[in-house]
């Protein structure tokens, strides 16, 4: 689901026939969401805010995350409150003109039960593991039924799926949308014999090719970037490709990040590792600290990831082959940065070639796919529409 509060659909307008009363929903952010926290709301009630303007941010288990306001208007009522939870889909805020009445609203959220979330509305999302040769992989796939062509989305190091939460559900809704774990990431059974970029790309290869014969659009963060890149180059039948804060680019990876997340064991070095990531320290959450640990515990894990760290993101070895790579492609480019990225610097970007389209993005650090989804999802989808 997109970071925007949830807009009137056409059977909300059945109830409410004016569309002066706009309800804003707890947001559903990947498959395993089931309920938010509200950890600050940035308008107050009566305030008035823009369409685009921050309302609030909410808590999941993973991280937290702003939600958009989609249309202008005043914030009238706010029924779930700071450090409050709610269901994902449940009613937390109305938004309307001064002219809407009290007794309008009040009449409003009476009716509300009568549309809420549908669990069956959104992208169907299945998880399942495809096995090529001797690889074995966790494959995330959003499909809400579009023939578009297929969307490849692949995480940086020491993440999983859940580094797409914000995006693939939302870009799904024009085509099937699969998010891959990496080898020893996520879900995916670790493989202590793959370690660098080109291998691991070079395994990846079979799995994009079995499951999207006819070609996909590519997208990569991070290391996943760098991946995606040597998959582009020749590979795979790549239809465009997005690059997001990738490895090989420019400067070398932060080492304190580095040697910071391989050797964190207790939760206040993690958290102050993880806050590397992104430009507002808060987004990260006791959760995502948690679930970080937990996943360094897993036997092979710490293994896995060292090795990865050192054949990839140690000194200049991701930059190894990028400008030969970056020449041999031929489908449309699209290159995105958060300008407070502390992992790989902004100035990366500069190395995009000629004719590539290239966005930074302001008040976002490394993950500026989550960090400001919004704007990262209008430009993926921008990007894809105009690739094919």
């Amino acid at each position: 689901m997109p970071c925007a509060a949830r807009s009137p659909t056409d059977e909300d307008r059945a109830m409410n026939d004016t569309d002066r009363i706009v309800p804003i929903t707890m947001p559903k952010w990947g498959m395993t969401m089931t309920e938010g926290k509200i950890a600050a709301w940035h308008v107050s009630e009566g305030g008035k805010a823009e369409a685009g303007e921050d309302l609030l941010d909410v808590e999941t288990d993973k991280i937290a995350n702003a939600v958009e306001a989609e249309k202008g208007g005043i914030l009238r009522r706010i029924l779930v409150h700071e450090g409050q939870s709610a269901p994902c889909g449940s009613l937390i805020a109305v938004m309307a003109e001064a002219a809407v009445s009290d007794e309008e609203i009040d009449e409003f959220l009476g009716g509300f039960a009568w549309f809420e979330q549908d669990d069956e509305a959104g992208p169907s999302v299945m998880e399942e593991i495809v096995e090529i040769g001797d690889l074995r992989v966790n494959v995330v796939t959003a499909n809400g039924g579009a023939e578009g062509t297929p969307l490849v989305l692949l995480h940086g190091f020491g993440a999983d799926a859940s580094a797409w939460m914000f995006n693939q559900q939302a870009l799904a809704a024009g085509r099937p949308v699969h998010a891959i774990e990496l080898p020893s990431h996520g879900n995916s059974p670790m493989a202590p014999g793959l370690a660098g970029f080109a291998e691991i790309a070079d395994a990846l290869a079979p799995v994009i090719k079995h499951l999207m014969p006819d070609g996909a659009h590519l997208a990569g963060h991070s290391l996943g970037g760098r991946i995606a890149l040597r998959l582009a180059a020749g590979a795979v039948d790549a239809r465009s490709l997005t690059l997001i804060a990738p490895a090989g680019l420019g400067a070398d990876a932060n080492e304190d990040f580095i040697k910071g997340f391989l050797n964190a064991e207790r939760r206040r070095p993690m958290k102050t590792t993880l806050q590397m990531l992104v430009a507002d320290p808060a987004a990260i959450t006791s959760d995502m600290i948690e679930r970080t640990l937990a996943y360094k515990r897993l036997d092979g894990a710490d293994a896995a990831l060292r090795a990865i760290a050192e054949a990839n993101l140690m000194g200049a070895a991701a930059a190894e082959g990028v400008a030969e790579e970056l020449s041999a492609l031929t489908r449309p480019l699209l290159v995105v940065w958060g300008r407070e990225d502390a992992i790989l610097p902004a100035s990366g970007a500069e190395a995009a070639p000629k004719g590539a389209t290239v966005e930074l993005i302001d008040a976002a650090g490394h993950m500026p796919q989550m960090e400001k989804s919004g704007k990262v999802n209008d430009l993926i989808a921008a990007h894809l529409e105009r690739a094919e």
